[in-house]
């Protein structure tokens, strides 16, 4: 896999780039993550199991310790990218194998 990179800290950087875009991203990512019909939680294992299936490991990186900080478990997380393998097949396969399992390891989820 890439060079691990602190995503959220990239995308600061950028939103000092191009602030306009990055804060209206921002305030629209906020305004879908919070809470509705469909709690915090599931919204983070929603956006896990299209990054697996996306093959984004940027996006793994970032939203795999948001869904753990939402109160997601190791099995909830592995179980949404399983749902992904089954929609995306191989390439999500091998993201869930590589990618996913570090990061479940790096934030020590349970």
């Amino acid at each position: 896999m890439s060079e691990k990179v602190n995503v959220g800290a990239q995308l600061g950087k950028l939103g000092k780039e191009i602030p306009g875009v990055m804060g209206s991203f921002r305030k629209f990512s906020a305004e879908v993550l919070k809470d509705g019909a469909l709690g915090t939680k599931t919204k983070e294992l929603i956006a896990v199991a299209l990054a697996v299936g996306l093959t984004c490991e940027y996006c793994i990186r970032f939203h795999v310790p948001k869904a753990v900080e939402a109160g997601a478990s190791r099995a909830e997380i592995l179980e949404a990218a399983g749902v992904s393998v089954m929609m995306a097949g191989g390439p999500a396969a091998t993201y869930a194998a590589a990618v996913l399992l570090e990061v479940l390891d790096e934030v020590g989820a349970k």
